[in-house]
């Protein structure tokens, strides 16, 4: 049978997670420092209203609406102005997910080997599915000490097939959020080159604590055509209640025709569960109690984070304006996959190489904030450990 080139096919596991089922099947215990779905971190859920919520809601009849039903939309249009953005229901296309978000804005930008940008370090998602859409997907560099959008850099990276920019705020993992400067800036470059500005907001929720004052959001950016993509996964902790949105602003007639085109490729999906947009306003709401565990168990974490590895020489952590991952660079002397394959072995721990999420041009492992405070306290000794024993230390 011949497959389509845009599914790859070798499908075979790397040697890192290789060795962590390995580690698995043998029945370690395990100290996963690399918990990122909300369900499994042991936060307490409201479940009862839950299932009544959405018991409630389908009840209701199928009325499939391509943009998603009014109601939901409107759930999502006041979560913004929860975070001091009003724009209109209107502007709102539901999908199941970010993933899929982003599939159908890939359809929408870029016809057959056409490109977009994405930031590196990020999480390794984006080519994969601009690779699906035909499209293809092209790093642009986060520079500098604390990884920031450099609008030179990004235009030096734009070409004739270049259909869009994507940023990830805040970045996943490095944890930078965007600036308003550096929305403007962004804005500014994408309107004059007539490219489209996509803005992965999923972590907006979790801003670290000195950022709080001083969140930035897209939704409702006047200056270039954006498509703001956010989610009850992360924004409530709900990633098994399938629902995400894509916010278009812009100038208004560009923005009108997104809509429009958008609308018809969502038609052609319809994928959105009519129980969970039903329920979208008491989702929100209910939402709020877990956001407010997360928020304190990603505070707390990053604080012993830090305590912690003060006391391994030449471990440094890196600055996060939010998010719930950290990036734990590693003394001179460790390699990142090694030093997370040794860690596995030596003190069943796990942690994910840099290498993973294009970190290639440093040696770092990345951390969970998320993970249940008793396990990521002691992973982390054991990390710890590690970087101070010398007899273990992984010579290039």
């Amino acid at each position: 049978m011949r497959y389509s080139s845009r599914v790859p096919g070798e499908f075979a596991p790397n040697e890192f997670f290789r060795a962590v089922e390995g580690r698995r099947s043998a029945g370690s215990r395990l100290r996963d420092l690399t918990v990122s779905n909300p369900t499994l971190a042991g936060l307490d859920y409201p479940l009862e209203e839950i299932q009544s919520a959405m018991a409630q809601a389908s009840r209701h009849a199928y009325e499939p609406n391509p943009r998603g039903l009014p109601t939901a939309r409107e759930a999502v249009a006041a979560y913004y102005r929860s975070h001091g953005v009003s724009l209109p229901a209107d502007s709102i296309i539901l999908a199941s997910g970010t993933s899929e978000a982003y599939g159908h804005l890939f359809k929408l930008l870029c016809a057959p080997g056409e490109t977009v940008l994405y930031p590196q370090p990020s999480y390794p998602l984006i080519g994969s599915i601009a690779g699906l859409e035909g499209a293809a997907a092209h790093p642009y560099p986060l520079v500098g000490k604390d990884r920031r959008w450099n609008v030179p850099e990004i235009s030096d990276s734009i070409t004739a097939a270049t259909r869009a920019v994507v940023a990830v705020s805040p970045n996943n993992p490095t944890g930078g959020m965007l600036t308003a400067g550096e929305l403007r800036a962004l804005s500014a470059l994408c309107a004059s080159r007539s490219l489209a500005l996509v803005v992965d907001e999923v972590f907006l929720d979790y801003p670290a604590p000195a950022r709080v004052s001083s969140v930035v959001s897209s939704a409702g950016n006047p200056d270039a055509l954006t498509f703001t993509l956010g989610g009850l996964s992360k924004a409530c902790g709900f990633p098994h209640l399938k629902l995400a949105w894509i916010a278009v602003s812009g100038p208004e007639n560009e923005a009108r025709e997104a809509l429009a085109r958008l609308e018809f490729i969502a038609d052609a999906f319809l994928s959105v569960g009519t129980p969970v947009q039903q329920a979208a306003g008491a989702l929100f709401e209910l939402g709020a109690t877990v956001r407010d565990q997360i928020r304190r168990r990603v505070d707390r974490n990053e604080e012993r984070l830090r305590i912690l590895l003060d006391g391994a020489p030449g471990a440094a952590v890196s600055s996060r304006d939010g998010g719930w991952y950290s990036v734990v660079g590693l003394p001179p002397g460790w390699e990142d996959e090694a030093f997370a394959l040794r860690l596995l072995e030596e003190e069943d721990v796990i942690v994910q190489p840099g290498y993973l999420f294009d970190l290639e041009a440093e040696q770092a492992v990345i951390v969970s904030l998320l993970t249940p405070e008793s396990i990521f306290e002691e992973g982390l000794r054991r990390v710890v450990r590690l970087l101070n024993n010398p007899a273990s230390e992984d010579k290039p």
